[in-house]
């Protein structure tokens, strides 16, 4: 059986071995603590975690997306499911519970950006629903 819940900092483990083992995250565990921590005490931020009969499965991540030039979204920043759970339905459970989420909150749609190489991800996506909506390059300026 899947549950899916709202995350807390006690589902720390779990969420920073996804991002090294599904999402190729190589950061220390001390940092990514502390990110977590930050990111769960701000309002925008919702985290839901997965567990397969009592199982840590996976997560969501998702973020208020509001813009000038658009009703209010919402954002997925990250979705990661354990190898020994995919094609399992834990990613289809993660997204329903974000996007009922999305709902309640009065947003007007979901948006998500995936890696060009993540074909799986994009078949998934579109099973999910979602269109394709365009191809972007994406720039970064570190500090």
């Amino acid at each position: 059986m899947i549950e899916v819940r709202k995350a807390n900092f006690e589902d720390h483990a779990m969420i920073y071995r996804l991002g090294q083992a599904e999402l190729g995250y190589d950061l220390d565990e001390t940092f990514s603590q502390k990110r977590l921590r930050a990111v769960l005490s701000k309002s925008a931020n919702h985290i839901f975690v997965a567990f397969v009969d009592g199982e840590p499965a996976g997560y969501i991540h998702i973020q208020d997306y509001d813009v000038t030039y658009a009703p209010p979204y919402k954002n997925i920043l990250g979705l990661a499911v354990f190898k020994a759970f995919q094609r399992q339905g834990v990613g289809k459970a993660l997204m329903q519970a974000a996007e009922a989420f999305a709902r309640a909150d009065g947003a007007a749609a979901i948006r998500l950006n995936s890696g060009e190489n993540r074909q799986g991800a994009h078949l998934f996506y579109e099973r999910m629903g979602y269109d394709w909506v365009k191809s972007q390059a994406n720039f970064r300026k570190a500090f």
